[in-house]
């Protein structure tokens, strides 16, 4: 492998691991903050109800980064995954955007 595709590579990597870093803290951080919740009335507790959907979006998302890892991925896959992301920032979509934007598969 030549060294410019050993470089893609690492950085198509640092991205991957990046993004999944960023929605596995999202995800905890949304697990913390289900734990002191005092006991929510079934259907009642809107803030309750929401965390559960987001922690269920970030899953979600997770799962669907962790097919893209698992199969031949590159840069138009990551650059595709980033944008349709709704739980990843700006500023780490725009990171990627800088990262990969100009070197296209």
């Amino acid at each position: 492998m030549s060294d410019l595709a050993q470089s893609k590579d690492s950085s198509h990597t640092a991205l991957a691991n990046a993004m999944q870093a960023h929605l596995e803290t999202l995800r905890e951080s949304i697990c913390r903050e289900l734990a002191t919740i005092p006991p929510p009335v079934p259907a009642c507790d809107v803030n309750f109800n929401r965390l559960l959907e987001d922690r269920a979006g970030v899953v979600d998302e997770l799962q669907k980064l962790a097919k893209l890892r698992a199969a031949a991925y590159g840069a138009t896959d990551l650059l595709g995954f980033a944008r349709a992301c709704a739980w990843l920032d700006s500023g780490m979509k725009a990171r990627i955007e800088q990262v990969l934007g100009a070197t296209q598969d």
